[in-house]
């Protein structure tokens, strides 16, 4: 697996919570809605996840059936380890105190976070 560029992302983001099937139409029509892309672009788009083992793709009557292979959930797992082994040495508490000191990790939760790692160690 490997991290998938922004762009790929957000049409993955949008299949993920279909969490079903989805037609090429639907997913073009939905990233035209929210982002102004146009239909050449969705469908590169999709032939890369396609590529990248994301989708697998059939192709029916007119339009192509998207199917998915790699779950959201596994997805954001290999993203986190990623992230957590590259930029804070493979240590949750660095992430943990990077969230506290640039408050997007409120103190309470913070603590909350303390006590699930001590009750683990137990």
């Amino acid at each position: 697996m490997q991290k998938i560029p922004d762009a790929e992302l957000k049409v993955m983001k949008f299949i993920w919570e279909k969490n079903d099937n989805v037609i090429s139409k639907e997913v073009i029509e939905a990233m035209q809605n929210e982002y102004d892309w146009k239909q050449t672009t969705t469908l590169t788009l999709l032939s890369k996840l396609v590529k990248r083992k994301f989708l697998s793709a059939e192709k029916i009557d007119r339009y192509t059936h998207y199917k998915i292979i790699i779950e959201y959930r596994e997805y954001l797992n290999y993203v986190t380890k990623d992230f957590v082994s590259n930029l804070h040495n493979n240590s949750v508490g660095s992430l943990f105190l990077s969230l506290y000191e640039d408050n997007i990790l409120k103190k309470e939760e913070f603590e909350h976070l303390i006590e699930i790692a001590n009750d683990l160690e137990k």
